[in-house]
């Protein structure tokens, strides 16, 4: 039968823990088998020796000791005090803490690892529960929203979604859990009031406490903004190459119409066939020759000058201009227009206005072309107020009014586009090429002005051109009296 001794000795020996006897002197007196494993040697070799860590009994320490394979060792360290026969004993008992220790060392640095990512991360970061409230935001988030993460914890992404209500984003949250992820585009409110485009990427775990949503939001604002500025160019050169079109359409129609009266005309006149050409009764072929000779160079110049100006090299000669002589000047160019049309132009100006430093026969095409479009659509014998006068500001306004079929803000915006007329019965009355105001307006801006178009239907059109302050000077001088 085995000895109480021997039992005891097995016993120990089968520990999972080490167990050390230390002797009043600080020796080891006995180690079984775990604590030898432990400390890297034989329990003979043991025996004998001092044990260096310092005792203190019924008080759990964590100790570190060298093995003698050169790692260290980590383990929590009890010391119970003993008395048999007259001697008095320590026993040590040993749990090796070296595996949970690096366990828990490798789980603090992916922590550590897991926050660093999170919080220098470029996109913004939500940990969410399974009911979506806000457990952590990272500083991106903060950074593109406004928020502080105090006013961010604990909230719904509703709270900040700009598209999404609360019943929405339970819906899509129900969707997450279902599908374990979603990728989604929406827009978020910042705390002073904008909004800016976000993508979201939610993913859903259920491993992780009772679940967690890990969801990253970047700002998409500038992709946005870049795509639809692509769009609005895309639109622009669709509409471009529409306009453009209805402008071949338009000038072919127009060209063909004074170059077949010059071909007709001259045809007629060729064969004689009124009789000689002396005859009083082709004298309107004459005239009408002419007329459509100056409607083709009307188009020509109009196309040109055009050109011209698009490709920056619409040369201006300026110089100090008396705006009242040149109103009159244009008035006379467009008066057997204005005649014929049974039109009344009359010029308003006051007296010492002042000069415009800008070139003449850009100025003179300028009043031309708003005075032709004002006879065009101006009432049957309607009047057309021509006028100018200093602002108050110290620019100059001139300003061409007509009594005609005025035009919707939709017609206005459609009539400062290249190529483009307004589509009306009276307007189809008097095709041209749509170039006149836009050609107005690109000299104006040469000018550094503007073109200004008020409008309303059935009562009439006021066209304003602003010129700066820095092209106004003094008024005409006052002639020397004899």
């Amino acid at each position: 039968m085995m000895s109480d001794a021997t039992l005891s000795v097995l016993v120990l020996d089968h520990l999972a823990e080490g167990v050390l006897l230390i002797d009043s002197d600080g020796r080891i007196v006995y180690a079984n088998k775990r604590a030898s494993a432990l400390l890297g040697r034989d329990a003979g070799a043991l025996l004998g020796t001092t044990f260096s860590a310092p005792i203190e009994t019924d008080t759990p320490v964590e100790i570190a000791f060298p093995h003698t394979d050169g790692e260290i060792l980590i383990a929590d360290m009890l010391v119970v005090a003993l008395e048999t026969e007259g001697n008095r004993l320590s026993l040590v008992s040993l749990r090796d803490m070296t595996t949970r220790y690096e366990a828990e060392a490798q789980l603090r640095e992916r922590e550590a690892t897991y926050r660093a990512v999170i919080t220098y991360a470029n996109d913004g970061f939500w940990l969410t529960d399974r009911t979506g409230k806000a457990l952590e935001v990272n500083d991106t988030y903060l950074r593109m929203t406004g928020f502080s993460r105090e006013e961010l914890l604990g909230q719904r992404p509703d709270y900040v979604d700009a598209e999404e209500d609360a019943e929405m984003g339970r819906a899509r949250l129900a969707r997450i859990l279902k599908t374990g992820g979603d990728l989604f585009e929406t827009r978020h409110r910042t705390r002073d009031g904008g909004v800016i485009d976000v993508e979201v990427s939610a993913s859903f775990t259920s491993t992780i406490a009772d679940g967690r949503m890990f969801v990253f939001i970047r700002d998409i604002t500038p992709r946005k903004r870049a795509e639809a500025s692509i769009l609005a160019a895309k639109t622009a050169a669709e509409e471009a190459n529409r306009a453009k079109s209805e402008f071949l359409a338009a000038m072919s129609h127009d060209l063909r119409t004074p170059l077949n009266a010059i071909l007709g005309f001259t045809e007629v006149m060729q064969m004689q066939t009124f009789g000689p050409l002396g005859e009083a009764h082709y004298a309107q072929y004459v005239n009408d020759i002419h007329d459509s000779g100056a409607l083709l160079i009307s188009l020509v110049d109009d196309l040109l000058d055009l050109a011209k100006v698009e490709a920056g090299k619409y040369e201006m000669h300026e110089e100090p201009l008396d705006v009242s002589a040149v109103m009159t000047l244009a008035r006379q160019q467009t008066a057997s227009m204005a005649a014929d049309a049974g039109q009344t132009v009359t010029i308003d100006t006051p007296d010492g206005l002042p000069r415009l430093m800008a070139d003449r026969r850009a100025l003179v095409q300028v009043f031309t072309n708003l005075l032709t479009n004002a006879i065009k659509f101006n009432r049957q014998d309607g009047a057309i107020r021509f006028s100018a006068e200093a602002s108050e500001t110290g620019g100059l306004f001139v300003r061409v009014a007509d009594e005609g079929i005025g035009m919707t803000a939709v017609e206005i915006e459609k009539a400062l586009r290249p190529f483009e007329q307004v589509d009306s019965a009276h307007a189809r009355k008097h095709k041209g090429t749509g170039l006149g105001l836009f050609l107005c307006g690109q000299i104006m801006r040469l000018f550094g002005g503007r073109v200004h178009v008020d409008s309303t239907p059935g009562v009439g059109t006021t066209v304003t051109l602003r010129f700066p302050l820095d092209r106004v000077g003094p008024g005409p001088e006052a002639p020397e009296e004899s």
